[in-house]
């Protein structure tokens, strides 16, 4: 149970700092922190944009009394000296997705709303990352050094492939134990597989398809789809299907836009969504308007858009600990004279990569189309009798009044690349935003300031209590 005098103490703190804590999350927003290994710099192995946002969080880190490093720019580090060389950790991130179309406010400059913040990493993952260093720095309130040192550690490439981490454990030591507030509350002590792949059409030559976008990113359910055809745009037929969601336009004489609208989202999270290059595929199907290796092409993509579970491409598989299987195309592309398809899935234990290859390549081959395995990364789990995921329940429960277990989910965080490490928050699955919020990933992304107070609470004390267990 909390010491209600404690309990108080924290409150005040939260109360405290709240204003300070949004300015901050304000400042990280403000940069387009993409990670982009081809624009490395010295010093910024993720591009100029990122490392401005690092240099951002760690002007914050120091404010709040933190020791600051940098690992030659591969990922922040804040330190809280201990009385033992253990230390505990947190990990967030401060490098986003790309903004994407469909914004309705400015997705670099953070909006405040009616209890809500707008703004690409409001909630994945600059907030929480903010919420971290505020969270570690109340041990210095505390009065001496804590029996664990604290360190937060401020992630570049987490959405990018978390070489930052790599980088980072060839020279450092694993924590006694690490959280990552990059996820949903009570605690994930278990993650999906990570496939990552893509779908390559058989060359094209006099082909009708100029142009064609989905997502900006393979790990985002794509919201808005545009495709370029050599075609006149009156010549084009009205859509039957989905006809509120996809426009059609001229751009010049013999060049047709159609634009497709889905609803966009994480890939990890596809229920509720729709993908927008599903919709074009279904559009071009229907009216007949390619043929030849586009024609063929375009069924292959049928069947890997038919549905969220990969049940169409023989590869659905689910179990209890991990929930199901799940997949999603981010992106597409017309490249070199070729249609390419991203795919990103999300698998239990009761599947493997080697399956969903196997399968997959020969799926590939019946249609003239190439396969090719971008990044495959197992499933992974933390006990979860362990001693330190109980305290972070037991914290989330006496904090809120629900007892809860931890579960398992298809986004993957950081904590997969620690050796005793979980997702532990912020969001709350139960919350209901306004139509005008967005999800992670996609267009108006938002948090909730109440969800982030309590969680900067629990965050607090759930340090606390992980100080008192023997790691």
């Amino acid at each position: 149970m909390i010491d209600h005098k404690l309990e108080a103490q924290v409150d005040a703190y939260v109360k405290e700092i709240w204003e300070d804590a949004i300015a901050d999350i304000g400042q990280l927003v403000a940069h387009p922190s993409v990670s982009d290994v081809s624009a490395a710099e010295q010093g910024a192995p993720f591009g100029r944009p990122v490392r401005e946002a690092l240099d951002a969080a760690l002007r914050i880190a120091r404010r709040l009394g933190y020791e600051t490093s940098d690992d030659d720019g591969y990922i922040g580090i804040a330190d809280i000296a201990g009385q033992r060389s253990a230390h505990i950790a947190t990990i967030a991130h401060i490098d986003v997705v790309p903004a994407g179309p469909g914004w309705r406010t400015d997705p670099f400059a953070l909006e405040r709303r009616d209890g809500w913040l707008l703004g690409r990493g409001a909630l994945d993952d600059k907030g929480p990352a903010v919420l971290s260093l505020y969270a570690g720095a109340f041990l210095r309130r505390q009065g001496g050094a804590p029996r664990y040192g604290f360190r937060a550690l401020l992630g570049c490439d987490e959405e990018a492939g978390m070489r930052d981490v790599d980088h980072y454990l060839d020279s450092h030591e694993n924590p006694a134990f690490l959280f990552t507030p990059d996820a949903a509350f009570p605690v994930c002590n278990a993650e999906k597989g990570n496939y990552n792949a893509e779908f390559k059409s058989a060359p094209i030559s006099s082909g009708r398809i100029l142009f064609w976008s989905g997502a900006a990113a393979g790990n985002a359910i794509p919201g808005e789809s545009i495709i370029e055809l050599a075609v006149d745009a009156e010549k084009l037929p009205a859509p039957r299907e989905h006809a509120d969601r996809i426009g059609i336009e001229p751009v010049r004489q013999g060049v047709s836009r159609i634009v497709a609208r889905g609803i966009g989202g994480h890939a990890s999270l596809p229920e509720g969504t729709m993908n927008a290059i599903g919709i074009i595929v279904g559009y071009l199907r229907a009216s007949h308007v390619v043929d030849g290796e586009e024609a063929r092409f375009l069924e292959l993509l049928s069947k890997v858009l038919a549905d969220t579970s990969g049940t169409q491409l023989g590869i659905a598989s689910e179990n209890e600990a991990f929930g199901a299987l799940t997949l999603n195309g981010g992106t597409i592309e017309v490249r070199d004279g070729r249609i390419v398809q991203s795919i990103d899935i999300r698998y239990p234990d009761s599947t493997s990569a080697a399956a969903i290859t196997e399968r997959l390549s020969a799926l590939a081959a019946d249609f003239g189309a190439e396969f090719r395995v971008a990044s495959s990364k197992p499933p992974f789990s933390v006990d979860a009798d362990d001693p330190a995921v109980r305290a972070l329940i037991d914290v989330y429960g006496d904090v809120t009044g629900t007892r809860a277990e931890p579960f398992s989910m298809g986004g993957g965080t950081y904590a997969r690349k620690f050796a005793r490490a979980v997702s532990f928050g912020p969001e709350e699955e139960d919350l209901v935003a306004p139509e005008w919020i967005g999800s992670m990933h996609g267009p108006d992304e938002g948090a909730s300031e109440r969800s982030l107070r309590r969680a900067l609470k629990i965050y607090i004390l759930a340090i606390l209590r992980l100080q008192e267990l023997e790691l």
